[in-house]
């Protein structure tokens, strides 16, 4: 059985071999990246708002619920950019979350409520896309309009508004349509309407933008995406796993966790698991 989620087709194009090692071998650096780390207590701050307000609670301290988070996810050796220092993440956390809960009462949204009365928050999905291949996904959230649309929204913690095309051709905004419509009975819907983003932009003075809702891809687009995911999957029974250098103005190689054990076979700064390690011949 091989498993697909949009991360893994997001990274295999950018490079198969990225791929390869990140979610085939197991491999991770052994730094956390601190956008990762703010991304995920943001998102966990966010989604404790949500479950509150959706399901009538009293309204959590989100900047504490931010705070612990942080704590949390930087316990671990964590690597930090020249200009986002921990204390100006920290800084810019705080005032995130604080404006969350105006930006998400002015986009009109409610929370879907699933049939077991539980809101649509973070909920894992998956599907089989042809006997021994499966996509799943985390969605944040499913949402709808006064209207009655159903919406799937992804939050995202960004440096730069993403461009008026990206929701129309994201990867994973389809991936989300199919699991979505794959799962309809469970989720208690009929179909879904409405797609985007929700970007939270990492400033000294943050900025929540309003969902830019697009429809849900059509079915000329889910069968292209499903043909995409089949041809990942004939990569990865052939042991198709090509570097991807691009053009030197847009190559993914110097940002990228492997890029020592890939060049010259230097896995310093990674963790593999043992069982993998014959496979690269390092020690």
């Amino acid at each position: 059985m091989f498993t697909l989620s949009a991360n893994k087709i997001i990274t295999s194009d950018t490079c198969k071999r990225m791929m390869y090692y990140r979610y085939i071998l197991g491999i991770k650096a052994r730094a956390k990246s601190a956008n990762l780390a703010f991304g995920s207590a943001i998102d966990t701050a966010c989604m404790t708002y949500l479950l509150a307000s959706s399901m009538g609670h009293s309204m959590p301290d989100i900047e504490g619920v931010f705070l612990e988070k942080w704590e949390e996810e930087t316990e671990c050796e964590v690597e930090y950019s020249v200009t986002k220092t921990p204390k100006k993440l920290v800084e810019m956390g705080k005032k995130m979350v604080d404006l969350f809960p105006s930006a998400w009462e002015k986009s009109g949204l409610m929370v879907f409520v699933m049939p077991d009365g539980s809101p649509a928050l973070q909920v894992k999905l998956s599907c089989q896309l042809r006997t021994g291949l499966n996509l799943m996904g985390y969605l944040d959230l499913i949402a709808m309009t006064d209207e009655g649309e159903v919406v799937v929204i992804d939050l995202k913690t960004a440096a730069a508004a993403y461009g008026e095309l990206f929701a129309w051709q994201s990867d994973q905004l389809t991936s989300y349509n199919v699991l979505v419509e794959a799962n309809r009975q469970q989720l208690g819907i009929d179909r879904v309407d409405k797609l985007g983003f929700m970007c939270m932009l990492k400033k000294a003075n943050p900025v929540i933008e309003q969902p830019a809702l697009i429809p849900a891809r059509t079915t000329s687009e889910i069968a292209e995406f499903r043909n995409k995911c089949f041809d990942i999957e004939r990569d990865y029974k052939e042991g198709r796993f090509h570097k991807a250098s691009r053009h030197a103005f847009n190559s993914p190689c110097e940002l990228c966790d492997f890029k020592q054990l890939c060049t010259f076979g230097d896995a310093e700064g990674l963790i593999i698991p043992d069982d993998k390690k014959p496979l690269l011949q390092v020690a």
